[in-house]
């Protein structure tokens, strides 16, 4: 990978992710951790990021809008969902969180696949009206304007009183230790929720989340069933969640 590659990588990571780690880039992008000192250097010298120990952070406070988050790795969440779609059944009943994987996903879902998907995310129920077999319930509640899903009391007893074949979430952050974590309170609560509702919870998960740590905890790693990624299901990064039960695709 040249050079300025790897900076307009780093720059997307951090305008996502609001912090890179160099340990982390340097594992990802098979380079050496003096490699990516450099990379930094580099990019805080012409106030791009700010350098700090370890790694670095964004100059401006701007996160991703919700329209930019849809476009940002596409082609890992596109992998992903023609993974995850192999999952879903006829005659199913399944919950959906409100992640731009699973956007990706409700695009190809098979038009002769019948089931009833619950979900919370404004653009995914907007989505599958164009599915002619699906039924879907729509939770309504306080709408979340950053992720465009509605959060709230109302969608918590809503989930609660469900029972679902299969919970298919995005997240944000997913490791061994803290397992399945997110950044948002209201959201982390009606993950837990959908995790209980479920018969089979499986997260779909771009590379960049593995070994992420958000500051809420959704769920250990033992109620997890399934992580479908963009790479190799081999890799030895995810040693560690096969030995704690997890399947990896």
């Amino acid at each position: 990978m040249l050079k300025e590659e790897r900076h307009h990588l780093i720059l997307d990571k951090i305008k996502l992710n609001r912090k890179v780690l160099s340990s982390d880039l340097s594992l990802e992008l098979n380079v050496s951790e003096d490699t990516i000192r450099r990379d930094l250097n580099e990019l805080a010298a012409k106030k791009l990021i700010r350098k700090v120990h370890g790694g670095a952070l964004p100059i401006d406070s701007k996160a991703l809008s919700y329209e930019e988050r849809i476009n940002y790795n596409l082609k890992e969440k596109n992998i992903i969902a023609n993974k995850a779609v192999k999952l879903i059944k006829d005659g199913q009943v399944i919950i959906m969180s409100g992640s731009t994987t699973n956007l990706q996903l409700a695009k190809i879902i098979p038009p002769d696949i019948n089931a009833t998907i619950y979900t919370y995310s404004l653009p995914i129920a907007a989505q599958l009206t164009e599915h002619p077999s699906i039924e879907i319930i729509f939770i309504g509640g306080k709408l979340y304007k950053p992720a465009q899903v509605t959060v709230g009391l109302d969608v918590v007893s809503s989930i609660s009183q469900l029972r679902a074949d299969l919970c298919l979430m995005g997240t944000g952050g997913i490791n061994v230790s803290n397992g399945m974590t997110e950044p948002n309170w209201e959201v982390s609560h009606i993950k837990k929720c959908m995790i209980e509702a479920c018969e089979k919870v499986i997260v779909l998960c771009t590379k960049n989340k593995i070994n992420e740590v958000k500051r809420y905890t959704v769920s250990p790693l033992s109620k997890i069933d399934t992580i479908v990624t963009d790479i190799n299901p081999k890799s030895p990064l995810f040693n560690d969640f096969k030995i704690n039960g997890v399947k990896i695709l």
